[in-house]
């Protein structure tokens, strides 16, 4: 079996996040080994990789260094094995099977055997959009979100499971968007969004702990918590902060307040925030800019697409009663 480095072997399957959308295409040959290629897709909370070759003879790519990411690997074609540093096993994948690992600084160890028509697409996660996705979805994903706020390695499911056909029909569209060039990265970004959400539907439920309401204790605090945000929902709120002042750990408070309240500690927030740029809108004497500024928006744009989110229609829809303008 052919080695190689991990260094050597980067380029083709390099995993970054980037403030901006990009998207690029490599290729790659070693004389009588074997020939790749490879096409990213990526920005600041996801790095899309879908990689193919055909592995002329067995390859090893040693020490492979990566950086910290949630991976949702779905096999394609073909077949590979990983030792990957934070977990005790192999973890091996074949054709028509995926698997979500939190990987933790990664150095692995890949191993390909000789395979024509290999392919597999990889959607890494960054770790903060992850997080927020599980403390959206609920008390069903507690031990999940603990596990990846205290950076463990972990596979989601303890054996690889078949790629659905919801998933199938995600991935052939993200491979082939069907929509024109300037509407791709919005296209793209929905259906990361529904592929890990239908990944992680799949959770299965008996390996949660029974969820429990906060103890009567902690319900104070955060009722009181509750309060404190109905005054100050205007001020630079942070959930250190409000951790500290109500001396509750912020994984008690974002798992308490969502038990409590069906809602996120900031998802409260910009309730209250829309309800008072709606009450200053309508009242007159308001341009959206101003608005956007007094409820804490930093642009205009992004506040218009929160109301619009919120209420289901623009800002500028009240303008044909006369009451506000830009």
């Amino acid at each position: 079996m052919y080695q190689i480095e991990g260094a050597e072997f980067s380029s083709l399957i390099r995993r970054e996040f980037s403030n901006k959308f990009v998207s690029a295409e490599q290729t790659g040959k070693l004389e009588d080994q074997f020939m790749c290629k490879s096409r990213t897709v990526r920005d600041q909370d996801f790095a899309l990789l879908n990689f193919s070759s055909d592995f002329i003879q067995g390859l090893q790519v040693n020490h492979m260094e990566d950086t910290t990411h949630v991976s949702l690997h779905f096999q394609l074609s073909g077949q590979s094995e990983a030792h990957i540093s934070g977990f005790k096993d192999t973890v091996p994948i074949k054709a028509g099977h995926f698997n979500l690992l939190n990987c933790v600084d990664p150095v692995s160890t890949f191993i390909f055997p000789k395979q024509r028509q290999y392919e597999y697409l990889c959607l890494g996660l960054n770790p903060v959009y992850f997080q927020q996705t599980l403390l959206e979805a609920g008390t069903e994903f507690e031990r999940v979100l603990e596990a990846a706020e205290k950076k463990k390695s972990f596979r989601l499911f303890p054996r690889n499971r078949p790629i659905n056909t919801w998933q199938q029909d995600i991935l052939q569209r993200i491979k082939n968007p069907p929509v024109i060039a300037p509407l791709q990265f919005s296209y793209i970004r929905s259906m990361v969004q529904e592929l890990t959400l239908i990944t992680l539907s799949q959770y299965p439920e008996n390996h949660q702990k029974p969820s429990s309401k906060p103890d009567l204790k902690e319900q104070e605090q955060l009722h009181a918590i509750k309060d404190f945000l109905a005054e100050h929902y205007l001020a630079d709120l942070s959930l250190q902060g409000i951790s500290r002042t109500f001396f509750l750990n912020e994984f008690k408070l974002k798992s308490g307040f969502k038990k409590l309240f069906g809602t996120t500690v900031f998802g409260y927030v910009q309730q209250l925030r829309m309800e008072k740029a709606h009450i200053l809108l309508t009242s007159g004497g308001y341009r959206v800019g101003e608005v956007a500024a007094i409820v804490g928006f930093s642009s205009d744009a992004a506040f218009i697409r929160s109301f619009r989110q919120h209420y289901g229609h623009s800002p500028g829809k009240l303008k044909s009663a006369g009451t506000c303008s830009f």
